[in-house]
């Protein structure tokens, strides 16, 4: 009994022993066969080229040059890595063997299995002339690589903004980055980075053991994103030149009604070409602490006192209150006095009787005193922010501002402190806390020439797809109603003798507008009698404000110019909004009915 107990232990520890030979040997054999195949096949990612951005007719402004990466393979001997760079050092003459052999160390590692790039962006005519001696060491690879051009420089880098290197947060937000290794910066190129960066091509191969590649089996192109602008480049030209020949600082906004931008400039700015290798310290350093910002895109981010550009919209709010009647006429002094101070009017001796379309004509200051104290400051902000001012418009650009738009609820948040009587008589003219982009004064503009409220867009085509305008209903059926009034006053300050625009206005089409001075510094009470803008310090001088709308009879577009300290904004803008229109028309971007 025991021997046949012993038996049958051997004789399962026996069929236990050839079972699992057969597992291993037969059954498993399909099973790791396969996952033999899969690691032979490799899938390779293909980085896809950066989406060109052209103007409106069809200009290429941002495309991208040709060029060729020289790089080495990681993990060389010092032998190999030495000759490999004394080689690129007596071929292409131009470079720092030290600086090589630095970037090579600080980016080879054991986890590193990539080619090292030790030389970018060499141009076409030079990798043509060397590659035949560079090919002859295994060791150096060239691949082609693409450097972003921008023609058109500090023209439009306010618009598209620029590409350069990306940064562990810019790989973390997109991995197609991981492969371009370059990200949008700013502008058009930032707003639209994801689009721009397009989506990578992809081939699968089969490989040996050593990684080589032996077959390809499989291939899927990568995919590029063009944008198509409705910037006109060259009304942005024009109008960019003729701020620089006329050494006027300031900002443009040309937009038709329905929100499309044709031209947005900024001046003084910069070339983006710089940025694209990487710009150096002093460079950008020069460029961060100019004094005229030219890095700020000032029509979407730069902030000013809108001074009396707001007034057609309050005129408009007061009129459709019922607290207000706007074709009365009422006394307009040369200032009011609230306790012991004096507010001013912008003409010492005052304008006597005025009705809205006059206050609007004149720019009557004692007239908007009188209606903000009226009205009172909490209802007229918070219809002001529906009119487009305090908040962004949503313009397909980074880093807009969305300004302030000041109320008592405002300053308690602010500063803690209560409201007074006198910072209302400030705010209804634009001055005091209230801040507004110069889009947002084409915005508002835009809403009392049309009736809607446009979002203000750059990018007309993505690919083949058209963006569509969104337009806002938000006046009610009684603001409506005063809309003409508002626009007869407009008129008038372009048109009608004493309009504070009518002597600089020389257009082919008849326009509506209003002007603005904005005062950068307050000036002291016991002060009577003021000094004129040219008289003063450049930086003490007011900035210059005139925006428009034309045809009047049938708006079609809006022109918003703010000459940074250009003093009145009919002397400093007028010439300048005139040749504006007349460009429009000439090139057919106004219809003449």
């Amino acid at each position: 009994m025991r021997t046949k107990i012993v038996l049958s232990v051997i004789f399962a520890f026996y069929m236990l022993l050839i079972y699992r030979v057969y597992d291993l040997s037969i059954k498993s054999n399909e099973k790791y066969n396969k996952l033999s195949l899969q690691n032979r096949e490799k899938e390779i990612l293909i980085p896809p080229v950066r989406g060109v951005i052209y103007d409106k007719n069809g200009k290429p402004i941002a495309y991208n040059e040709l060029r060729f990466d020289i790089a080495l393979k990681p993990h060389l001997k010092d032998k190999e890595l030495h000759d490999a760079i004394n080689e690129l050092e007596k071929t292409l003459n131009d470079i720092n063997a030290t600086k090589l052999l630095e970037i090579y160390k600080k980016e080879n590692s054991p986890y590193n299995h990539k080619p090292i790039v030790l030389v970018k962006y060499v141009s076409e005519d030079k990798i043509y002339k060397v590659q035949p001696f560079l090919s002859l060491d295994d060791n150096i690879i060239i691949t082609p690589s693409y450097l972003r051009k921008y023609p058109y420089k500090d023209v439009l880098s306010n618009v598209l903004g620029y590409v350069s290197k990306a940064t562990v947060k810019d790989l973390q937000r997109n991995k197609t980055i991981e492969l371009t290794q370059i990200s949008g910066k700013r502008g058009i190129e930032k707003y639209y980075d994801n689009i721009l960066q397009g989506t990578p091509g992809e081939k699968t191969v089969i490989v040996n053991a050593k990684n080589e590649i032996l077959k390809e089996i499989a291939y899927k192109k990568p995919v590029s994103h063009s944008l198509k602008l409705s910037i006109d480049t060259q009304l942005q030209s024009m109008i960019y030149n003729m701020l620089k020949k006329q050494n006027k600082k300031g900002a443009v906004v040309v937009m038709r009604t329905n929100g499309e931008i044709l031209a947005l400039v900024t001046y003084p700015s910069y070339d983006n070409n710089l940025f694209v290798k990487g710009i150096d310290y002093k460079t950008w350093h020069k460029l961060l602490h100019d004094i005229y910002h030219p890095l700020l895109n000032k029509p979407v981010s730069g902030l000013y006192p809108p001074g009396s550009t707001v007034k057609p919209a309050e005129g408009l709010i007061a009129a459709a209150s019922g607290k207000w009647n706007p074709w009365k006429k009422i006394d307009c002094p040369g200032y009011i006095e609230i306790g012991n101070r004096k507010f001013r009017d912008w003409k010492p001796s005052g304008h006597g009787m005025t009705d809205l379309v006059k206050a609007i004509k004149r720019s009557v200051d004692t007239y908007y005193y009188q209606l903000g104290l009226k009205i009172g400051i909490n209802y007229l902000a918070s219809h002001l922010k529906k009119m487009g001012f305090g908040h962004k418009t949503g313009i397909d650009l980074p880093n807009e501002k969305a300004g302030i738009v000041p109320d008592k609820e405002w300053k308690i948040r602010k500063y803690h402190q209560p409201w007074f009587i006198g910072e209302t008589l400030n705010a209804v003219i634009g001055q005091g806390y209230f801040l507004a982009t110069p889009l947002q004064v084409a915005v508002d503009t835009a809403l009392i020439a049309s009736g809607k409220l446009p979002k203000p867009f750059v990018v007309e085509y993505i690919d083949n797809n058209k963006t569509k305008p969104v337009l806002k209903d938000v006046l009610t059926k009684r603001e409506k109603r005063y809309l003409g009034l508002v626009r007869r006053g407009m008129w008038a300050v372009c048109n009608a003798p004493g309009g504070t625009a009518t002597r600089h206005i020389t257009t082919k089409v008849t326009i509506a507008g209003k002007t603005g001075t904005a005062q950068v510094y307050s000036i002291p009470q016991e002060v009577k009698k003021r000094k004129r803008e040219d008289e003063l310090a450049y930086f003490h001088r007011s900035h210059a404000w005139l925006t428009t709308f034309g045809p009047y009879r049938h708006p079609q577009v809006v022109v918003t110019v703010l000459i940074e300290h250009g003093g009145h904004g009919g002397s400093a803008a007028g010439g300048i909004v005139s040749k504006i229109y007349d460009f429009l028309v000439n090139k057919g971007f106004i219809k003449i009915k």
